[in-house]
Order: C-alpha cells, then sequence, then structure tokens
C-alpha cells in the first residue's frame, strides 16, 4: 500500500449503519485499517492517574491532537492489535510526545507496548456523503473494548496479516515503479535503453544496469565510488556492493539485511534488455562505450510499453548481488512464475496463493497471480513479437494493482445495546 503509517493516523472513514449485519446488531463506527503496523508507542502509564504517554514512530509524519480518541493495542504482549482503548489526549508535548487519559474499565490492559493511535468518528456514510456525529458520540464508547477477529478459514490469513502483506505488496511496487522511472531517465539521458550488462574488455559482463542507474535513484555519491574500469567483483567494486540501496530490497523478503537484489531485468534477444548492446573496448572505455555501437530505444518496443514487461521480483533461490549483470532470462527455458529461473511470487494473496510484481515499459506495476502458465506470459515479455495480447490475460488470485481490501474495524451494536470490536 504505501498507504503510509501517517495515513492510519489521520485518515479514517467511519460509517454508520454499514452493511453486512444482522437484524439484530447494527455497526455504529467502521473504518479502514489502513496501516496494519503500530504508529505510535505508549511509553509510559501511570495507574494511579490513569494516565499514559504516547509517542510517535520515526516513520509517522502525521501531527498529534487533543481531544478524544481512541488507540489500538495488543492484549497480551506479542499479540495482535486486538483491544480498543477509549481516550483523552490533554496535551501535546515537544519531540511528539503526547498526553492521555484512559478510564478506569481499561487500567489492567494499558501498558507500554505498541500501538495504532486514531481518532475514530461517527456518522452516517450514504455513498457519496459523510456526515460527522458529534465528539459525544466517541466518550459514548465503554472505556475498553476487544475484538472478535474474523477467523480466517483453511489457508487464509487474518485480517491484520493480509493488510500487513498488502502494505509490503505496495512498498514493493514503489520500488519497482522507482526503477521504471529511472529507467525512462536514463533513456532521455542517452537516448537509449541502459544495458542489461556491460560486456567488459575480456568478453565477460562487468556492469550491471542497477549500477548504471544509481544517478537517476537519487544515488549519484555510490554512483562515483564505483570504478567501472575494473568488474563488479573486483575488491573495490565488491565494497561498493556493500552499500545497495534499499530500493533493490523487497519489503516481502523476510531474514536479515543483505546486499541481494530482489528485482531484476527480463534480458533476452526478444526482450527490452538484449544481451551484449554495449562492449567495452577497453578497460578506460566507459562511459565511452554507452553512446556507441548499437542503440535499443523505445522505437524498438512495437509491441507497445503497456504490454512490455522491464524488471519484475526475483525468485529467493537466486542469490543475486545487486551489483551483478545476472538477471532474468527469456529464453525457450524460460519457466514462468515461480520457479528459480523466472519470475518470483514471495507475496502472500488470497487462498494460499502468491504474486508476482512487474514494471511495465510504460512505468506502470502490478501484481501477477502464480497461476499464470509460461506460455500466456512470453508474449507480454518480447518488446517485438506482434501478438495480439489483452492486460486480462494476466488476471487471476491476487491480480491487479492492489488485490485486497484493508481490513475494517467496527464497532458493532447488538440487541440490549451491548458494544463489540470486530476487525474483518
Amino acid at each position: 500500500m504505501r498507504i503510509t503509517l501517517a495515513v492510519a493516523h489521520g485518515l479514517l472513514l467511519a460509517v454508520a449503519f454499514a452493511g453486512g449485519t444482522t437484524a439484530e446488531e447494527r455497526v455504529v463506527m467502521s473504518y479502514p485499517l489502513l496501516g496494519p503496523e503500530p504508529t505510535h508507542r505508549i511509553v509510559s502509564v501511570d495507574a494511579a492517574k490513569r494516565q499514559l504517554r504516547i509517542e510517535k514512530k520515526p516513520s509517522v509524519r502525521a501531527g498529534l491532537f487533543e481531544g478524544s480518541g481512541g488507540i489500538l493495542l495488543p492484549t497480551v504482549d506479542g499479540g495482535p492489535l486486538d483491544t480498543l482503548v477509549r481516550i483523552d489526549i490533554d496535551e501535546i508535548l515537544d519531540g511528539g510526545v503526547a498526553v492521555a487519559t484512559f478510564g478506569p474499565g481499561a487500567a489492567k490492559v494499558v501498558r507500554t507496548a505498541d500501538a495504532i493511535l486514531f481518532r475514530p468518528m461517527a456518522g452516517r456514510f450514504d455513498g457519496e456523503t459523510f456526515t460527522q456525529a458529534p465528539t459525544k458520540a466517541i466518550r459514548s464508547l465503554p472505556d475498553l473494548l476487544s475484538t472478535a477477529e474474523a477467523k480466517p478459514g483453511p489457508g487464509e490469513a487474518s485480517p491484520l496479516e493480509r493488510a500487513r502483506a498488502a502494505a509490503r505488496r505496495t512498498a514493493s511496487m514503489n520500488n519497482l515503479k522507482q526503477l521504471a522511472l529511472a529507467f525512462h531517465n536514463y533513456h532521455d539521458a542517452y537516448n537509449a535503453f541502459p544495458p542489461a550488462a556491460v560486456i567488459g574488455p575480456n568478453g565477460k559482463p562487468w556492469h550491471s544496469w542497477r549500477v548504471l542507474v544509481l544517478p537517476f535513484i537519487e544515488e549519484l555519491d555510490l554512483y562515483k565510488q564505483y570504478d567501472f574500469s575494473q568488474p563488479w567483483d573486483s575488491p573495490k567494486n565488491l565494497a561498493v556492493a556493500e552499500k545497495m540501496p534499499t530500493v533493490f530490497r523487497d519489503p516481502a523478503r523476510e531474514g536479515p539485511l543483505d546486499t541481494l537484489t530482489d528485482y531484476a531485468a527480463i534480458t533476452g534477444e526478444a526482450a527490452i534488455f538484449q544481451p551484449g548492446v554495449v562492449t567495452m573496448k577497453s578497460a578506460d572505455d566507459f562511459p565511452a562505450c554507452l553512446t556507441a555501437g548499437k542503440k535499443v530505444g523505445f522505437a524498438s518496443v512495437t509491441d507497445g510499453t503497456s504490454n512490455t514487461i522491464l524488471f519484475a521480483t526475483l525468485d529467493p533461490a537466486r542469490k543475486i548481488p545487486w551489483t551483478k549483470p545476472e538477471d532474468i532470462i527469456l529464453d525457450d527455458a524460460f519457466p514462468g512464475i515461480g520457479k528459480p529461473a523466472g519470475i518470483g511470487a514471495i507475496h502472500p494473496v488470497e487462498r494460499g496463493h502468491h504474486t508476482a510484481l512487474v514494471a511495465f515499459a510504460d512505468g506502470s506495476v502490478q501484481t501477477l497471480p502464480d497461476s499464470i502458465d509460461a506460455d500466456t506470459l512470453r508474449p507480454f515479455l518480447t518488446r517485438a513479437g506482434g501478438e495480439l495480447v489483452d492486460r486480462s490475460d494476466l488476471d487471476g488470485p491476487g491480480a491487479g494493482p492492489d488485490p485486497d481490501r484493508p481490513p475494517l474495524v467496527k464497532v458493532i451494536a447488538e440487541d440490549g445495546g451491548k458494544l463489540r470490536l470486530e476487525i474483518d
């Protein structure tokens, strides 16, 4: 998403009498949990005064506001965010810290913990307009509500797990958009596409496109540290490889930070990135080699830039240092999605499926389901195959720009006026 954490803090949609309820219950408040990760941390609690202090996470830009609101925190340490505590923010201190009070009914739950701070609103939404209820509607909430989180079925993720996966997927899509933009800016500068690999004077691949686009992803200083008179795996250039820009790291890949790329170009004679188009005549032939010899540009993409894939997520089995000139090869043995030699699908989506992410030559990015076979995918990898294609051919579980909706946090009134909290 990157629906950002700041958005989760500040942007909340409330709907009264929303659909999906029975005659015995109605939704008093509901809003999408737009950011699944904690936005704040409760840093201290004064049980005697029923007072807490909250500080913003460094990534949260939205301001704090005095008044009635709520905070979503885990019932148990390390557990899911499943408990809503009504609070009143009484004072804003310097450094993004707020002082708030809570009711006696929440005294046994409130403690130092990561949490999501929000200011829920009650009201009506008729599909076009929203009518906000007064603050007293929030003040009428009980001190504490715990969720009855919808139980996922076999092979399904919980709502919060789904939201986290969607946020990581959106962040990864943003990385690919940055790389596609860098590709376009490189073309503007050189009137040609960057080569997938610059071939060194010894006939071996020396430099990757990932290094060539560094000036176009705001990494000019790192670009200047790289020595183009030496191959990528020379001691000097391996030292540069230790400083991988975050744009080459997919947020969905777990584990410690490393210098392995999660994105690759599609290379091959039929692809946009053709092999062997830039060769250095000598060790000091860079950057002159970039403008000599064969040039490949947008005019060669006769299938249309909106139908031709540039970059894709890499299978985790491929351990490629980001500076190494190695990518996904489009040849007769290309296996499609979800195989080590093909396009990687590491983002979980519905019903146990995983999705791959790809950037097209027009700069657009979309998800591709792991159910697509190699023959269906191949026409979207060639630049001038002449095939008649439709991007709807790439549909399937998890396909599209954002296959998951954010989970809804709902306050539901049951018969008798009892309220409950639900996330689904």
